[in-house]
């Protein structure tokens, strides 16, 4: 009844935010997943710390496939995006080197950050700490955000 209930949540979820195939298999696969997860809850006890990471990357890489669908304005453009995703990898990437190094330094330190607390340790220490760790997550937003464009709120276009 548990699988059902979250699919049935999910399916109604996609209902909700809009009367297309794209949010109906938006919330469908969001509820697959759920219950999968759900499923594997109970078997999986004993999970070494490396694996961790590797779940969450997986699971990040789960959960965005589904959001093509979410964005998509029709079904043909979600196949589309998925084809490009996984396939044309012969494109130029729009991420550059430094930007590779800062999601590297930002998986660091959230690593860190599981193991040993290092944020309450940044907020403890020395004011030349702190500075440099605020600077570090301005610039990352600065290269990472969209500052100069508008971009409106999801659900005004419902």
């Amino acid at each position: 009844m548990t699988y059902r209930n979250l699919m049935l949540t999910m399916l109604l979820g996609g209902m909700w935010h809009g009367a297309s195939w794209n949010f109906m298999i938006w919330g469908g696969y969001h509820g697959l997943l759920l219950s999968l997860e759900r499923m594997q809850r109970g078997r999986i006890r004993n999970v070494a710390a490396w694996q961790n990471p590797l779940r969450a990357v997986i699971t990040f890489l789960l959960v965005s496939i589904g959001w093509v669908f979410f964005r998509a304005k029709a079904f043909s453009d979600s196949f589309y995006v998925l084809h490009q995703m996984f396939t044309n990898f012969h494109g130029s990437s729009l991420l550059l080197h430094r930007h590779y190094a800062m999601i590297a330094v930002s998986l660091v330190i959230a690593l860190l950050e599981e193991r040993w607390q290092v944020i309450d340790q940044i907020i403890e220490g020395p004011r030349w700490v702190q500075a440099t760790a605020f600077a570090s997550i301005a610039l990352t937003i600065e290269l990472f955000g969209v500052i100069d464009q508008t971009i409106p709120f999801v659900y005004f276009q419902f």
